[in-house]
């Protein structure tokens, strides 16, 4: 299935990966079937034997990919748990997930990461919808749709209250988009039963493609498609009834599971389709709405741009960009294989000059099969571009988490206005590895300290964005250090000459940074090792 997984499993080993894809008891997909152990179990187990020896490591490719779909939305992934795994397996650094209108699957992606040791972002997207541009034929990123604005929400740190504004919004677009789905079902079963009576298709037979009823248009072709094969197994007779529903269509789209889903959809559910419903306008809320939302989320709202084709809002890059910024939008992210080498430097060139951070993904939302790292992103023109990115994120993530700062204030505005800094401090936080002992010390150290020690850890180290940093185990400041020190104008402010002195030593001597050779290494006087890009207590 996966082109990176070209590799040879014995057949124990392969049966622990297949039990990665499998539903689990309580969700809405489960067969009903006892499995020996639970996806995250099995997970734990191909590890262990990865580090016994009888699984090979993967290759460290050095790539990072921040938008990922998995089965709590629509993927080919079948679970959060299996998508983890490819992402280890192709040598991921970073890998995130990005489901569209859910987070549901953000427990079990961040424990499957961790088991593995891959880093993890935390996302979530929807859209948004611009009557203006509606109204005068503008198309954003939806090539099909004018006004109709996809958005992310990247480095989700909390769920949404409920009650809050931005929960009921939030229920509210689920509902209509899932009344829709509803309505689409009735419709398609009606036309299938004027074919063949014996065809009957319910939403219960859509819902249990889903773990937790998250419905989509896909899930609800993906739903037709496997009741045509299982009631037409022979191919002729496939065909015969296909003619019958669609008219005419070509043979090669049957030879694959997501090209024969494609053509269901396209055929059936699509504008203009005997089983088409438009989505209701509660579907989609304003863009200033759905910012805040995401907001709301501890996220940084993110426009992915279209790229290719081009619409009308992105032809022209600059004045978009100026745009997304007064919406307090402040980043975007690309698919880069759906671009030219030209368009994605053009948008890369136009990012850099407004100080807009780039993330980079593959989507894999549909069932067709694709590298999880495609060639552009693994491009060393565009590599480093999309690490810092990704690194940005997961800064950001942490910050939040230790120190209730993220990439952006409660009001929406930059937490480090000078762009340059920012962009080289969030994601020099994403690049620091810190041990469990010293994190329980920041736990409890005060939020505003947390940030003066990595704003200062920032200041004093020797960073040039291209390596990890390891914080040794026994890291402290003293509280009386850390009094004399003061974050001002994006600066930090030591009040005298051996204040900085002490907070430089203390930095030196518990901050390293981690090389990139393969080989065993030791950094000297910190007991840590190097094996297999790894540090570990020796």
């Amino acid at each position: 299935m996966w082109s990176e997984q070209r590799e040879s499993f014995p057949e124990d080993v392969k049966r622990l990966i297949d039990l990665l894809g499998e539903p689990e008891e309580g969700e809405l997909n489960y067969t009903g079937q006892r499995k020996i152990v639970s996806r995250l179990d099995a997970l734990r187990e191909l590890k262990r034997l990865e580090d016994t020896g009888v699984i090979n490591p993967p290759k460290k490719m050095g790539g990072v990919n921040t938008h990922i779909h998995t089965s709590e939305s629509f993927s080919i992934f079948r679970s959060p748990s299996e998508a983890a795994w490819i992402g280890y397996r192709s040598g991921l650094e970073v890998l995130g997930i990005n489901d569209h209108y859910t987070i549901a699957g953000h427990g079990e992606f961040g424990e499957a990461c961790k088991i593995l040791g891959l880093r993890a972002t935390f996302s979530i997207e929807a859209m948004a919808m611009s009557e203006q541009a509606k109204e005068e034929g503008e198309r954003y990123n939806d090539p099909k749709n004018p006004g109709r604005i996809y958005l992310s929400g990247k480095g989700v740190t909390h769920d949404l209250e409920r009650e809050s504004e931005s929960g009921k919004l939030l229920m509210t677009m689920r509902a209509a988009l899932r009344k829709r789905c509803e309505e689409m079902t009735e419709r398609t079963g009606s036309i299938l039963r004027e074919i063949d009576s014996s065809l009957s298709l319910s939403f219960e037979d859509v819902l249990r493609f889903t773990p937790r009823g998250t419905v989509t248009e896909r899930h609800v072709a993906e739903a037709i498609a496997e009741l045509i094969n299982r009631r037409f197994p022979v191919v002729d007779d496939r065909k015969e009834f296909l003619r019958k529903l669609l008219g005419s269509f070509r043979d090669g789209d049957l030879s694959a599971e997501g090209r024969f889903q494609d053509l269901i959809r396209n055929g059936l559910l699509k504008a203009g389709s005997p089983a088409y419903v438009e989505e209701p306008q509660e579907a989609f809320p304003s863009l200033d709405n759905l910012v805040k939302l995401f907001r709301d989320y501890g996220a940084i709202p993110a426009y992915p741009v279209l790229g290719n084709p081009l619409t009308e809002k992105e032809s022209n890059l600059d004045s978009l960009f100026d745009e997304l910024q007064d919406l307090g939008i402040f980043a975007v992210e690309v698919i880069p294989n759906r671009n030219t080498r030209e368009r994605l430097q053009d948008i890369l060139d136009v990012a850099e000059k407004h100080g807009f951070p780039v993330f980079n993904g593959t989507e894999h939302n549909t069932k067709s099969p694709q590298p999880i790292l495609d060639n552009l992103s693994k491009d060393s023109c565009f590599l480093s571009t999309f690490r810092r990115g990704a690194y940005l994120i997961l800064g950001h993530q942490f910050l939040s988490t230790y120190a209730q700062k993220g990439y952006l204030n409660q009001e929406g505005k930059l937490t480090i206005e000078d762009k340059n800094i920012g962009m080289s401090f969030f994601p020099f936080v994403g690049r620091t590895i810190w041990p469990e002992k010293v994190l329980k010390w920041l736990e409890n150290v005060g939020r505003e300290n947390v940030f003066k020690i990595i704003f200062g850890l920032h200041a004093v180290l020797d960073d040039d964005g291209s390596c990890e940093w390891v914080v040794r185990p026994g890291f402290d400041t003293p509280l009386s250090l850390l009094d004399a020190i003061e974050i001002r104008n994006d600066r930090v402010i030591f009040t005298d000459e051996d204040v900085k002195d002490g907070f430089e030593k203390i930095a030196r001597k518990f901050v390293h940074k981690k090389r990139s050779l393969m080989q065993k290494q030791v950094i000297p006087h910190t007991g840590i090792v190097q094996r297999n890009d790894e540090w570990v207590a020796d």
